[in-house]
């Protein structure tokens, strides 16, 4: 029993490709043992080491940082309230991610930019509605209706933007300047999902914080904690509000299954539903770093009334981490 239990504790994030075999005990082996570390403890003066997560985790911001939700909320709905009122601190910016594959921006509290041909994102920042690398200048002068901020504009450029990002990189325990902050290296859509998490009252059996978004997924997706919030779904799915949808970038845009996803390495972009109208078939969700800001994506199902990888190439979504709470 002392054996299960220390394992529930520490899980193996690869176990099942290293599989071992417990060693036995028995019963009364194991009660001599633990009186007998018991009893070297209080000769020594010992302490006891408290228990380690699976990776370190920043200190919880302070009291003041609290966000106020409506009281009788549950964990759910907590998530979705506080993305929600982080999406109004940043002005409210909308983005819809369509049919033609398009990913436009269509409310936002700036002035749309001047356009420019897009650069390749194939290494760049955690940024979910950039122009797509394969987007020529023609196209782009073709679409110039279309709006789009580049890299070092948008919200996250401006004094209050640097600000709240700045927040999000502290529940990491990372304090990037406000130049880092526009920079691909520090991009922050991870960091968002973590800080909206930790304010819901997650704790770190039932979610672990990271900078990026495949360390949560594999978290998932390998059943490390003892509580997980959430548990992986691959698309087509129907994602419920408080879930949140998943897509890879980069190099691995088109990666076909949540296996090939690597913990920390493979370059990700995910953001938390807020709703769903099955009868328009769209999808509203908030994500933190895009078209650098906090925004509300508008996503476009398929016939089926379902997320999937294919129906807008923009963001060929991957997976649900469906949530398990309540």
């Amino acid at each position: 029993m002392l054996y299960r239990l220390l394992l529930r504790r520490f899980p193996q994030r690869y176990s099942q490709r290293f599989p071992h075999k417990a060693p036995q005990f028995s019963p009364q082996a194991l009660a001599q043992m633990l009186t007998g570390a018991i009893a070297l403890a209080v000769l020594c003066g010992c302490t006891t080491t408290p228990l380690q997560t699976a990776r370190p985790q920043a200190v919880p911001l302070p009291d003041y940082e609290r966000v106020v939700t409506p009281p009788g909320d549950t964990q759910r709905e907590r998530i979705v309230d506080i993305a929600m009122q982080e999406w109004r601190k940043w002005g409210s910016q909308v983005v819809r991610i369509g049919r033609d594959d398009s990913a436009c921006v269509t409310q936002s509290p700036l002035p749309a930019p001047v356009i420019q041909a897009p650069a390749d994102d194939s290494d760049g920042g955690d940024v979910s509605s950039q122009p797509s690398a394969d987007t020529n200048s023609d196209e782009n002068d073709r679409t110039s209706d279309c709006v789009r901020f580049p890299d070092g504009t948008g919200m996250e450029a401006t004094p209050q933007g640097c600000r709240m990002a700045q927040r999000y990189w502290a529940i990491v325990g990372e304090a990037p300047d406000c130049r880092q902050i526009t920079q691909g290296a520090w991009a922050w859509s991870a960091v968002f999902i973590s800080w909206v998490m930790r304010k819901a009252g997650l704790d770190n059996d039932q979610f672990l914080t990271g900078q990026s978004h495949s360390m949560y997924v594999v978290d998932a997706r390998d059943g490390i904690l003892p509580r997980p919030a959430f548990h992986i779904e691959p698309t087509p799915a129907v994602p419920r509000p408080g879930d949140l949808i998943c897509a890879g970038r980069g190099r691995d845009k088109y990666i076909s299954s949540p296996d090939e996803i690597g913990f920390g390495t493979t370059p990700m972009h995910c953001d938390i539903v807020v709703k769903v109208d099955p009868a328009a078939r769209v999808v509203k969700a908030i994500g933190g770093n895009v078209q650098q800001s906090v925004s509300m994506d508008v996503i476009d199902m398929n016939d089926a009334g379902q997320l999937d990888s294919f129906t807008n190439a923009h963001m060929p979504w991957l997976l649900l981490m469906r949530s398990n709470l309540q």
